[in-house]
This record gives structure tokens, C-alpha cells and sequence, in this order.
């Protein structure tokens, strides 16, 4: 007899009003089983905590007002709508009355729906935000209440289509219920600084104050971040790693034979890999350099050095593109040494895939080079040793503990998108950090200008003529389709205009986030130099490693991050010839030109990413607001640096203690369940 499941593990189904297709709906917002509902706070509150009379109403704030509704009148407008209008009075005549509006579709005859409502108030609560009308204070379209509502705070959540506030908080109320389902994870000694578990998600969810919702937030927020912590240092001591020998004959032959001198940095990366993969201690190394810096030959590097000890290395990136770009690089530096090398991606041919699986589970390839396609079950190696994951942010811890669980294996993180050290240090607390900050000689700054729209002509005329030279070019757009709440060039419409007009006498392709293996396609044939410009959203960030692409045009260049612009001009200027990036700005206020001013003037992607934190916070720096998962439900990695440094340590001091969790079985529990 199977044991039965607590109602929190329970479908969202479990709720009152939820079925299958709502449920659909729900799992749009992370929302699938009940304690889902429990654990996904709200976004905002309604400030409840006080009840204001009408004449006590200030103009700009959001306000609970109570008074007796009076002067109710409804008529008719035009197409079918209905202007309803009252107004709100409290205590004597002569005090000022708050006016009412509320605007409605009611094609019916006799009084509306919501007329009649209004029309059996005595007392009314409304609540919204207060402007100064023509006749004095007035709410238009204000929530109201016949029953006096709860003091407090009143939680707003995130909302889907046809998902409203009422019927969350209707579904928290019913998880809350059975709160004695969920069981404490924080240390006894961490308890005595925070409220228990189950009374800070009672609190999140309906503070009685700001204090009360202070205090529960951070309660859970250390507990986020904590349990973050733990997953990524626990059972990192708990294995030996390797000892591989110093260098022999493979990666001395391999170093001598390097067309150009390696930088500082470069040199001081070797020596940090050479130094972890030599150790007892298994290698967790995030290597962090510019664009063209030269991360691929510490790659390289390890690769050889795995492969000189008789093991075997993979090597993980977001996009087949890059892939298969990797898997040439490789080749060519590796196959003259006697290594192997292979790529494995999920757009292969079936017997292709199956031949390569082969090979790897018998140990006769030496390096493979893959998307997500390297970590499905069927793949299995002979002897892993080394696993590398190239741009980390585009791919989640799970996806990074899936590649190590092949085998026995060192791990090297490389990532082009600088992260300032604070939040190195923080985000990525389970890996040393090595930068390599050192261009190679001969890469040259790419010229980024500030373009206003009423230049774009002259700017797609220099596009052109770039390209009639035997160059390339890329345009990138924010979004695939257009928005009705942002004033957005859409990639998609945009692209006809472009072919019949600036760009009609070039090969002209579009990729965007939204297209299967046809993107892939057009990439590799934009990489062949079948396509002279790629129209593109930031799909092209990462994984486009194209020497003869020179111009880069950004339009609505004030939407993007400088993390995204930084790495999107990286894209070009990577040959022979000087790279150049135009940013059109359409809605250009005083801190967007700030930003972009940062961008035109600096190159140092380093400086730029503390610019980046400091401007916008680190949603695009960690590469969050791309992938459209969010870094963390309640913490914030600027706002809570602190907590998150202070959940580290505290991680630190509980696994010098207690490194198995033996004794801390709830955490263990927990640990587990997002491991899997």
C-alpha cells in the first residue's frame, strides 16, 4: 500500500475552483501542486492598514477610504459603455466628499450590475489611488468593499489570463490551513534570530504591518538563500577528486605550438586549472573573461590535461551553433596532438547520435563537445574526468550536476558576462573564481555609437556599404512580436520593411527565441557566409562566432541591459577588420542616456557589469531576464547582499560541523528535493 501524499504535495487540483483547465493556466505561472500556491509570495501589497474619511484623501497616494455613498447616478455614453459616478461622504455636510467614477460595458436595459450593487451600500470602503480632479479629490475605477475589509497588509500576487487577485489569495487561504504539513529546515541555533517557518508563511502571505512583512520576508529570504548555499557546497568535499600528474609531452607540444603569446591572465589561468586538477580536491573553477580574451585555451588546456591521465572531457554550451564552432576550434588544435574530438547535439541524425554514444561509453573519444543533449540518460562515458559548462548562466545548477553525475569529474565554469567579485563570490559560492581581464594583442575596441532615429537611414546606408565590401552584418531587436505596452520595433514586422527597403539588395535572414531547429539553420548559414545580414533578437548573445560580421545596428538600444549590449557587440570585429555598433535609442530619458553613455565610452566589460548592478540590478547581468526565470522568489541579490553573504557563512560553519547533514535530516530532505 503506497503511503498517502500530504494535502500540500497534492495537486493545484486539490484547491476549491481548480480544474484541469485552470490548472493549465496556473502552470504558466511555476504554480502545480499546493505547495506552490504556499510558496509563491506575493509581489506587492495594498496598504489596508489604515482607514482615511473622504476629506482627509491626498492626491497621489493609494489609499483605504470609508464614508456613506451618496449622489449615485448611471448613464449611458457611447458604444455600449456606462459612466457611474458617486461620491463618498463621511461626518458632516460641509467636509469635502471624495468623488467616484467608475467607467463599464452594459448593453442591457435598466441599471447595470454594479450600479445596483453600489446602490445597496450604506457605509462603503474603496480603495485606490487618489487624484486631484476638477471638482477635488477624486478615484476612478477604485476596488470597493460593502463589509468593512481586514486591517493589514493585502497581498497582490502575479496573475495569468482569466486568474484573478481574489481567487489566489482564496487559494492561500486554503493552503494555509494546513500549515502543519510543512516541517522547519533551519537549524535550532539559526531559529532564535527568525520567526518559525510556518508563522513567517502565514505572515508573508497577510501582515498585520510593515514590521510583521519585514520581519517574515527576511526570515524566508535567509532561508532562500541558505538553502541555496547548502545546495551547492554540500557533498563537494565528500569525494576525492583526481590527482592528474603535471604536464607531459601532450600539452607541452600543444603550448609550444600556439600561434601567439599567451597574456598574464591567460597564463595565470593554466596555472589555477594546473593547480586544482593536480590536488586531491576536485576542481570547481568559474573562469570569467572578456569576449575574446582567450577562455578557450585554458578549455583546450584541461581538455589535454584530462586526456593526458587517461580520462575523458565534455564540454557543454547553450547553442549547436556554438557547438559546432567549438568542435572545429577543437579540431584543429587537438586532432594534429592524436585526441579525438566529436560533437553531440540533439539535431543529429539518430545513427549519428547513436555512434557517438557508442564511442564515448567505450572510451574511444577523447573530447566531446555538446548541448543538452550530453546530459540524457543514454549517454554514459568510460571514464569522465572533466566536465566544462561554457556560459553558465544560460544553463541552471541542475543541468550543471547532471553533466558531473556522469562520472568522476573536475569541473570548469567559463563565462563571458563579467560578474562583479561581490556577487561571484555569492552567486556562484560553490566555485573558485579566476579572471582573465587581458585582451590578446591585435583585438581591436569596437567603435559604439549613439544614434539618434533620425539617422537610422544614414546608418543602413553605411550597413550596406560595408557589406558590398564582402562584410557582415547583424540588426538585433528586443522582442519577436510587438508589445501594445512598450513602444518596441518588432523583429518580425520589422524585417519586411528592412528587405523591401534599406536592405533590399542584400540576403537577409531572421532567428529569434521562438523558432525550433530552423533558427539553427540560419545561423550556420549566416556562419558560411550565405547571408550577408541577420535580423535577430538576443538570441545571437551567446553561441555567433562569425570573423567577417563587422556592423552591428541595436534598435530600441535603451531596452537592453549593458551586460546584454556589451556581449551583443561582441558579435562583431572578432577578424581582420574593425568592428562598428550603432545604438538607436527611440525613448531616450536622462538615466538611459546615462547607461548608454557607460557602453559608448568603456569596453571593459568588468566596469561595465558594476555599472550594469549599480543602474539596473542583476537581472541582466546574471542573464535572468533573458531565460525568464527568476534568480530567486523573494531574495534580491543586490538589495539582500547582505543576508546572502551571511547565509553563506552560516552554510560554511553547519558543514565543518556537520558535513553529511547527519544530524540536520530536514535539510537533508530538503537538499534532495531540489537535486532532483
Amino acid at each position: 500500500m503506497s503511503e498517502q501524499i500530504g494535502f500540500l504535495e497534492q495537486a493545484v487540483t486539490a484547491l476549491p475552483g481548480i480544474g484541469p483547465k485552470r490548472a493549465q493556466t496556473l502552470k504558466k505561472l511555476g504554480l502545480n501542486s499546493v505547495s506552490d500556491v504556499l510558496f509563491s509570495f506575493p509581489r506587492s501589497y495594498k496598504d489596508f492598514t489604515q482607514v482615511a474619511q473622504p476629506f482627509e484623501a491626498v492626491p497621489g497616494e493609494e489609499q483605504l477610504i470609508e464614508g456613506t455613498l451618496i449622489n449615485l447616478r448611471e448613464r449611458a455614453i457611447s458604444g455600449g459603455r456606462r459612466l457611474i459616478q458617486g461620491q463618498l461622504q463621511a461626518g458632516e455636510w460641509f467636509l469635502s466628499p471624495l468623488n467616484l467614477t467608475w467607467f463599464i460595458f452594459h448593453r442591457g436595459r435598466g441599471p447595470s450590475y454594479l450600479y445596483r450593487r453600489l446602490a445597496q451600500a450604506g457605509p462603503l470602503w474603496v480603495y485606490g489611488t487618489v487624484k486631484e480632479g476638477i471638482f477635488g479629490p477624486e478615484m476612478a475605477s477604485p476596488e470597493f468593499f460593502l463589509k468593512r475589509p481586514p486591517l493589514g497588509l493585502r497581498p497582490v500576487y502575479p496573475l495569468a489570463a482569466s486568474i484573478t487577485n481574489e481567487q489566489r489569495i482564496q487559494w492561500v487561504q486554503a493552503a494555509l490551513k494546513h500549515l502543519e504539513e510543512v516541517a522547519e529546515c533551519l537549524p535550532d541555533g539559526l531559529l532564535r534570530k527568525y520567526p518559525g517557518r510556518r508563522e513567517a508563511l502565514r505572515q508573508i502571505h497577510f501582515p498585520q504591518n510593515w514590521a510583521q512583512q519585514k520581519l517574515a520576508r527576511e526570515r524566508l529570504v535567509f532561508e532562500e538563500f541558505f538553502l541555496f548555499h547548502l545546495g551547492l557546497q554540500w557533498g563537494r568535499e565528500e569525494k576525492a577528486g583526481i590527482a592528474h600528474q603535471a604536464d607531459g609531452p601532450l600539452i607541452t607540444g600543444y603550448l609550444e605550438g600556439l600561434p601567439f603569446s599567451l597574456t598574464r591572465d591567460q597564463r595565470k589561468a593554466l596555472k589555477d586549472v594546473a593547480a586544482d586538477m593536480e590536488s586531491r580536491r576536485r576542481m570547481r573553477r568559474l573562469i570569467q573573461g572578456e569576449v575574446g580574451s582567450g577562455k578557450t585555451v585554458v578549455a583546450e588546456y584541461a581538455c589535454l590535461k584530462a586526456v593526458e591521465n587517461k580520462g575523458q572531457a565534455a564540454m557543454m554550451v547553450p547553442t549547436e551553433v556554438l557547438a559546432r564552432q567549438m568542435v572545429q576550434r577543437f579540431k584543429k588544435s587537438l586532432k594534429p596532438l592524436g585526441v579525438s574530438v566529436e560533437l553531440l547535439i540533439g539535431n543529429m541524425p539518430p545513427k549519428e547520435q547513436k555512434l557517438v554514444q557508442r564511442k564515448l561509453a567505450e572510451g574511444a573519444i577523447d573530447v566531446v563537445v555538446g548541448t543538452h543533449a550530453l546530459i540524457v540518460e543514454k549517454v554514459n562515458f568510460k571514464h569522465l574526468t572533466l566536465a566544462i559548462v561554457d556560459e553558465q548562466h544560460r544553463f541552471g545548477v541542475r543541468q550543471r550536476l547532471a553533466l558531473l553525475g556522469k562520472g568522476d569529474a573536475d569541473l570548469l565554469v567559463m563565462s563571458a558576462t563579467p560578474i562583479p567579485r561581490s556577487l561571484a563570490l555569492t552567486a556562484y559560492g560553490d566555485l573558485d573564481t579566476t579572471e582573465i581581464r587581458e585582451l590578446p594583442r591585435g583585438r581591436q575596441r569596437v567603435d559604439t555609437r549613439l544614434i539618434d532615429p533620425d539617422k537610422r537611414e544614414d546608418v543602413y546606408r553605411y550597413l550596406v556599404g560595408r557589406v558590398k565590401r564582402g562584410q557582415q552584418a547583424f540588426v538585433v531587436f528586443p522582442l519577436v512580436e510587438e508589445s501594445e505596452h512598450l513602444d518596441l520595433k518588432a523583429a518580425v514586422q520589422e524585417m519586411e520593411d528592412l528587405e523591401q527597403g534599406f536592405l533590399s539588395s542584400l540576403r537577409v535572414g531572421l532567428v529569434h527565441g521562438q523558432m525550433g531547429k530552423e533558427k539553427e539553420k540560419i545561423m550556420e548559414a549566416f556562419y558560411r557566409q550565405e547571408i550577408d545580414v541577420l535580423i535577430a533578437t538576443t538570441v545571437i548573445e551567446v553561441g555567433m562566432d562569425v570573423p567577417n560580421a563587422t556592423v552591428m545596428v541595436i534598435e530600441n538600444a535603451e531596452r537592453f541591459g549593458l551586460a546584454q549590449l556589451h556581449q551583443l557587440r561582441g558579435r562583431v570585429g572578432r577578424g581582420q577588420e574593425a568592428g562598428i555598433c550603432f545604438l538607436i535609442a527611440y525613448n531616450l530619458s536622462a538615466q538611459s542616456r546615462e547607461r548608454l553613455n557607460v557602453i559608448r565610452h568603456s569596453n571593459d566589460g568588468f566596469y561595465i557589469a558594476e555599472q550594469d548592478l549599480r543602474l539596473r540590478g542583476p537581472g541582466d547581468l546574471l542573464g535572468v531576464r533573458q531565460s525568464g526565470q527568476p534568480w530567486f522568489k523573494l531574495g534580491d541579490i543586490v538589495e539582500d547582499l547582505e543576508l546572502l553573504k551571511k547565509s553563506g557563512r552560516e552554510v560554511s560553519l553547519l558543514l565543518q560541523k556537520d558535513p553529511r547533514l547527519e544530524n540536520h535530516p530536514q535539510l537533508l530532505k530538503e537538499i534532495k528535493r531540489q537535486r532532483n
